[in-house]
């Protein structure tokens, strides 16, 4: 098992910016400013990620570029630890984490995104993406109507199959592409750690 665990807040963003933007060719300035931290702070934690095999640099013209090292098990191990440790980002999305609870028992995964995420209780909706098995879209009907019956805002669902979710990425699709980018994972982290290293493969 792997042992190496992340020790700072500045890490934790660059290795999350990394995974959700893996289709990215950033520089290291691109990558600072992107995760609101110092280039300097990041061409250090670059260098450690570099050393323990968890990025690939490469150079393209004097720029050098960095993208997450997939087939190495530490990363699997720290970017999995990092998304199931991820606070929610307001006291009204820790509240529905916990009542979206009932959808586990019949889907695969599930992101919150959207307004809610920044608004919180002052957004007018939620929207959730849930990876599912086609015959279990009944069950998840009834298991959204129990939920909105706590709820006070209207749902906006997206719903997905496995199969969805990598043929829309791999078309590049925009929104499921954003959504995986800035939604808030509350379910089924190893699920999305795998479709994203999947599509990453594949570009």
């Amino acid at each position: 098992m792997v042992q190496i665990l992340l020790v700072t807040e500045n890490e934790a963003k660059l290795l999350d910016y990394l995974f959700r933007h893996y289709h990215e060719k950033l520089s290291i300035n691109g990558l600072a400013k992107n995760v609101e931290i110092t280039p300097k702070g990041a061409y250090k934690i670059l260098k450690k990620f570099e050393a323990d095999s968890l990025v690939v640099k490469e150079k393209i013209a004097n720029a050098q570029i960095y993208t997450l090292h997939f087939a190495n098990e530490k990363t699997e191990y720290l970017v999995k630890y990092m998304l199931k440790s991820a606070k929610a980002p307001n006291s009204y999305v820790k509240v529905l984490e916990q009542d979206l609870q009932i959808l586990k028992e019949v889907v695969k995964g599930i992101i919150i995104f959207g307004s809610v995420l920044e608004k919180g209780m002052k957004a007018e909706d939620i929207d959730i993406l849930v990876i599912i098995d086609k015959h279990k879209l009944n069950a998840l009907k009834l298991k959204i109507k129990e939920f909105e019956m706590i709820s006070p805002k209207k749902t906006h669902l997206v719903i997905q199959t496995i199969n969805d979710i990598q043929r829309n990425l791999q078309k590049n699709d925009r929104v499921i592409a954003e959504i995986l980018q800035k939604g808030y994972i509350i379910y089924g982290h190893s699920l999305f750690y795998e479709v994203i290293k999947d599509d990453a493969n594949k570009k």
